[in-house]
């Protein structure tokens, strides 16, 4: 029997995993795509649902559209009792009055939370609104309009309604908005001297705040000051006129009247719109100016008397410009009468009566310490040229009698030491020793120039040059202080302040 062959075994692969892994594969892809449909179609009847607004309850206005100058408003009003605000739209120029809850999204411009309370008149603001209800959903402070603050000098051409901040050109229209307190004015009210908050988008201004506003001044009692110079704060020096109105920015200034004699100042404060009466009778020539009048008379001890009334004269008087009646009468010497004409900073008299018996008359030496000239009168006042009996203490370039004149120089020395004693700190080189520093008010004051005590009001003392502290105190009273500047400008200054306020 013949042996059999074994069959030969074929090479070859096992395809069945092949054919699982397809299947599996065209399994998913199926079940994806019909989940793709199927979210499609519900996107769809979504779609189809919100188009249509009977199925909507609220719908948002076109406010939350794409630019964000649909949504740019002006406040121009708020009512926090009936919580609604009154908002200028900028796109379409029309007034918008919505409510508001305390769900309210109300952002500043950094989308910190805030109440409605921190929303001033005039800012400008992104928002959103519900239409049909008129309700404000959100508000934020915008960041796309820009705002100018503390504006002054501002150069508006009412005429091409056009305005420049800075050197740039900006353009407004007839309705902006312009809130000066809690009312809303013109345009053509605004003054140059009103301090601003300007806001606007791109090159339209849409919103001007006043924040300091102006008045006016009224000068009462100005007889004696036409022509002559004044200044109120910081506006621009003019002479004063007849009638004449001067707009001030509000808040309280030093006004200054000046010529080439002298300068004189007072305070006073200026209230926003409204008429600031203010009479210069206390200042200058005829009026609250004082001078400095040292008597030296013989025999001591007579008695002086000054527009009828007794006065010691043991220290300086402080007596004002003008005319006075002058007296000096003592038992067994003949007495003197006449009229002192008060009409510099500083004077020297020296009255001189002579014994009845004698045939003599009584005389009086007028001395301007000032410049040094000198006069003598005899009886009436009304006499002849003669020395001053005043010595080199006072500044007299005049000659001093003997006798008892040496007694007058000594006694001028003193006064004059007194003086130095009183320039406190201040060194030489800032004190003008020719020239006088009067404070004409608050009365009865102690006052005090850099800390440094000077005099009682109303009194004097010697000009010390620059920037300085006064200072006014009186037991009862609140305690005040000034910053002033004194010019070295070889005038005497003059100073009236308002009284000092009763403590409670």
């Amino acid at each position: 029997m013949a042996d059999k062959k074994a069959p030969k075994r074929q090479l070859g692969f096992n395809s069945r995993p092949i054919i699982n892994l397809l299947v599996g594969l065209g399994f998913f892809t199926i079940v994806l795509v019909a989940t793709m449909i199927a979210n499609s179609k519900d996107v769809n009847s979504k779609n189809i649902k919100n188009s249509n607004p009977a199925s909507q309850s609220e719908v948002e206005e076109a406010a939350t559209g794409e630019d964000s100058d649909k949504r740019l408003a002006v406040v121009r009003a708020i009512d926090t009792e009936q919580k609604k605000i009154t908002l200028y739209m900028i796109r379409t120029g029309e007034l918008l009055e919505l409510s508001y809850t305390s769900g309210t999204d109300i952002t500043d411009k950094y989308n910190k939370p805030i109440t409605i309370n921190r929303i001033g008149l005039g800012e400008m603001v992104d928002i959103g609104y519900l239409d049909q209800k008129d309700r404000l959903t959100d508000l934020k402070i915008s960041t796309s309009a820009w705002k100018y603050a503390k504006v002054s000098n501002l150069g508006i051409d009412r005429g091409e309604n056009t305005m420049k901040i800075v050197s740039r050109l900006y353009k407004y229209e007839d309705d902006i908005f312009v809130l000066n307190g809690a009312e809303a004015i013109s345009v053509t009210d605004l003054a140059e001297q009103d301090e601003l908050t300007i806001r606007g988008y791109d090159d339209t201004i849409y919103s001007i705040v006043v924040t300091r506003g102006h008045g006016t001044v009224i000068l009462e009692n100005y007889a004696n000051f036409l022509g002559d110079y004044i200044t109120i704060g910081y506006e621009a020096i003019q002479q004063i006129a007849q009638d004449m109105q001067i707009t001030v920015r509000e808040g309280n200034f030093n006004l200054t009247v000046e010529n080439g004699d002298y300068s004189a100042t007072k305070n006073i404060t200026v209230t926003r719109n409204e008429t600031t009466y203010v009479s210069l009778s206390d200042l200058g020539p005829g009026g609250g100016r004082i001078g400095r009048v040292t008597f030296h008379i013989s025999p001591f001890g007579a008695d002086l008397f000054i527009d009828g009334e007794q006065i010691s004269y043991s220290d300086p008087l402080e007596l004002g410009y003008g005319e006075h009646k002058l007296k000096v009468s003592m038992s067994g010497y003949t007495s003197y009468q006449g009229t002192l004409t008060v009409d510099t900073a500083s004077k020297s008299v020296k009255v001189d009566l002579p014994e009845v018996s004698s045939a003599e008359e009584a005389t009086a030496t007028e001395s301007d310490t000032t410049t040094g000239g000198s006069n003598s009168s005899a009886g009436s006042g009304t006499g002849n040229n003669g020395n001053s009996s005043t010595g080199s203490g006072t500044g007299s370039n005049g000659n001093s009698s003997s006798g008892s004149g040496t007694g007058n120089t000594g006694n001028s020395s003193q006064g004059n030491g007194n003086q130095n004693n009183n320039s406190g700190n201040s060194s030489d080189e800032n004190v003008d020793r020719n020239h006088y520093i009067y404070i004409q008010a608050p009365s009865g004051a102690a006052v005090y120039l850099d800390g440094d005590f000077k005099c009682d009001a109303p009194g004097s003392f010697p000009k010390v040059i620059g920037t300085h502290v006064l200072t006014f105190i009186k037991d009862g009273y609140e305690t005040t202080s000034y910053t002033v500047e004194v010019s070295d400008d070889n005038l005497d200054s003059y100073y009236t302040f308002p009284e000092l306020t009763k403590k409670d």
